[in-house]
């Protein structure tokens, strides 16, 4: 009887450790299938590629640079200007010539500025035959029509190469020309403004080709049409 006594007063355990005991036990076990379970990885986006550029056709022409719009007017003008002075001064000295007229302005005597002595001497005539006059007024009358606005505006390539080739071979002739008034120790003021218009004329025709080219450009395209 003592003993069922003895057992009976031992205290039971108290209701609050069991719930305390059972909660770590469920927190436990929690803890343990998370971290079991494998964790998603984030889906990276696809790196967006550049588009890449599309292939240009070997027949395509490469895009020239553009060139101004054209020659101006006031330099248009100022080159047929030139050359109708070129003209008056080269049909001034042919008539002198065939005729033996004292050009007017010019020394008569002997000395360095002589236009009669220039224009009447062996070195004004070509292989002893052609006036140099001759040679220069029908280089000026040619030049008229080339260098006026509507020369310019023409479309034909062609005319604008003659242009250029009639300069060049004009300065030629102006050397020599001026050689030859060194030979003759005189010099003729007359040739000297019909020198200096043909280098102006030379001037505006080269720096024409190198800026707006030689034309011919509506000529090319309707070739190619």
């Amino acid at each position: 009887m003592a003993n069922s006594k003895a057992r009976s007063k031992r205290p039971a355990p108290a209701q609050g450790a069991r719930s305390s005991a059972a909660a770590s036990t469920r927190s436990a076990r929690t803890v343990a299938a998370v971290s079991a379970t494998p964790t998603r990885s984030k889906a990276a986006r696809p790196a967006v590629k550049a588009p890449a550029p599309e292939p240009v056709p070997d027949d395509v022409p490469v895009q020239q640079q553009a060139r101004p719009a054209g020659m101006p007017l006031w330099l248009q003008v100022t080159s047929l200007v030139l050359a109708v002075a070129g003209l008056a001064i080269s049909a001034y000295e042919t008539y002198a010539h065939f005729n033996g007229n004292h050009l007017a302005g010019c020394p008569t005597g002997g000395g360095t500025f002589n236009c009669s002595a220039v224009i009447t001497s062996s070195q004004s005539m070509v292989f002893g035959v052609i006036p140099v006059a001759i040679l220069g007024l029908a280089f000026y009358v040619a030049a008229v029509p080339l260098f006026s606005p509507w020369g310019w505006r023409l479309e034909r390539r062609a005319v604008h190469q003659l242009r250029l080739a009639s300069v060049i071979v004009g300065m030629g002739f102006v050397m020599y020309l001026i050689y030859a008034e060194l030979q003759i120790g005189s010099i003729c003021e007359y040739c000297t403004g019909v020198h200096v218009v043909t280098f102006l004329l030379f001037c505006i025709t080269v720096f024409s080709a190198a800026i707006w080219g030689f034309g011919g450009g509506r000529e090319a395209s309707d070739r190619r049409g």
